[in-house]
């Protein structure tokens, strides 16, 4: 380092330049020390080292001289100069390392590998995708509506998203645009679910209402059944079947073949909130405010269904050979159920704070976490062992059924997040604060924080988007 020579200097005004100078070359020297600073911390007598070499650097011969004489008054006048300097130094320690020094996260939500092409192909594919959408208010209303029902076609090319203004619109996953916007229901839509093979959408909600549409260029309704309470959530057991359940103790059975929708049986429970069908169409699995979820055996009940009433209030329970039994997984209701690819494992949460694995073969939960934060009421499986959970304190977290644990938390949503699905690349969800939100996995996984924390980038619009929270 080359020395530095001391001016004279005749005027006044001229000693600022010369001030900030030294300074400037000071602190660029202190950061250079600043580990060797910190060992120092531990022994007084280091500090008399310490700085001989930054005056030798520094050409100030009487500072060296005065260190090397007298280390205790060296280090005195250090311990009450330089406590503003550690300080910086432990400010500057806690900024987040270059991405090119950190090691490369592995992403477990990749499960095949991919060649470079087909990657920088995906790149641009999925920076077509909007980060956010928000529905268009209706004419009549003066705000965009909630978001409480999300479902995306098989195709993956289209989203059916409502939410508390009756309507639902059919989106464009790629350009975020409003395709059509189906109009019918009397109430806050709860539920919206495409079929199997994406012909039809079934749909229900506060006005107790079952609406089947068809899906094309121009939808309409095929049919259209209420019941005298409001219905809180579907799913098709094939692509002719739709199961129903709501506040009350019926679960409803739509059959198109049969032409009706009957009250398939009754439970103990009055107050259902989920349900889910077995990729078989083996099973059904049901649960609410008790806590307990119903799994129920289909056998050859579709025998049995053009004998029934097309009136749900007249119909009787199904006399068909079924097996049903109870799991009581959770202390408060449950507000969401999803079987495993294979169906023989199902994963539930509740607004117990709770994450739930029942295994059906041997009829016995295997798994079971208290997640920190809100009431959980979204979810979907990502992958074998992982599955995005979201609730009530407007963020979501990702997971892992072997590790027991969070893995990571998406925040950016200023809303509850009552809904989550997922397409190959993308996380979707439907929140309160009218949006829905697109998470691009890949993306989210390389640009987490050291904390484990993702950020949308479309957050900083929000007041309080729940940023300064840990992973927990």
């Amino acid at each position: 380092m080359r020395r530095f020579r001391v001016h004279r200097v005749n005027s006044k005004f001229a000693v600022l330049p010369y001030l900030l100078a030294w300074v400037s070359r000071a602190f660029a020297l202190i950061r250079v020390v600043r580990l060797e600073v910190r060992r120092a911390c531990d022994s007084p007598e280091l500090f008399a080292k310490l700085l001989s070499p930054i005056a030798n650097a520094l050409n100030v011969r009487p500072c060296t001289s005065f260190a090397r004489r007298n280390q205790r008054e060296t280090a005195s006048i250090a311990l009450r100069v330089l406590p503003l300097t550690f300080a910086m130094f432990a400010f500057d320690a806690t900024e987040t390392p270059l991405l090119a020094q950190q090691p490369p996260t592995p992403n477990p939500f990749r499960t095949t590998q991919t060649s470079s092409r087909d990657d920088g192909q995906l790149a641009n594919s999925e920076s077509r995708y909007a980060d956010v959408i928000q529905l268009d208010k209706l004419p009549s209303h003066s705000e965009p509506p909630v978001v409480t029902a999300l479902s995306v076609s098989p195709s993956g090319e289209l989203i059916a998203a409502a939410g508390d203004d009756h309507a639902i619109r059919i989106v464009a996953l790629k350009t975020g645009g409003t395709l059509s916007t189906l109009s019918g229901h009397s109430g806050w839509v709860q539920c919206v679910e495409f079929s199997p093979n994406g012909k039809r959408l079934a749909s229900c909600g506060h006005d107790g209402a079952l609406r089947i549409w068809s899906i094309d260029k121009t939808p309409k309704v095929l049919f259209e059944k209420s019941v005298g309470h409001a219905l809180f959530s579907l799913a098709f057991l094939n692509d002719d079947e739709i199961y129903a359940v709501g506040f009350s103790n019926k679960i409803y059975h739509w059959n198109a073949k049969a032409g009706g929708m009957i009250v398939d049986h009754a439970c103990e429970c009055r107050d259902n909130r989920a349900i889910a069908c077995s990729p078989d169409g083996a099973l059904i699995a049901y649960g609410g405010r008790d806590g307990v979820m119903r799994i129920r055996h289909v056998n050859d009940f579709n025998a049995s269904l053009p004998g029934h009433a097309n009136n749900p209030g007249e119909s009787k329970p199904s006399e068909s050979k079924t097996t049903e039994w109870n799991a009581p997984l959770h202390f408060d209701r449950i507000r969401s159920i999803q079987f495993s690819h294979d169906g023989r494992q199902i994963t539930s949460v509740g607004e117990d704070r709770r994450i739930v694995h029942y295994d059906v073969l041997k009829r016995t939960a295997i798994g079971q976490t208290e997640v920190g934060g809100g009431k959980l009421m979204g979810l979907c499986q990502l992958d074998t062992n992982l599955f995005a959970i979201a609730g009530s304190d407007n963020s979501i977290r990702i997971f892992s059924d072997i590790d027991r644990k969070v893995l990571m938390k998406l925040v950016g949503h200023d809303g509850s997040v009552g809904v989550l699905k997922r397409t190959s690349k993308l996380i979707i969800s439907g929140s309160f604060d009218t949006t829905i939100r697109l998470w691009n996995i890949d993306r989210a996984i390389s640009s987490s924080d050291t904390q484990g924390r993702y950020v949308h980038p479309i957050a900083a619009q929000f007041e309080d988007s729940g940023t300064g929270d840990l992973v927990k």
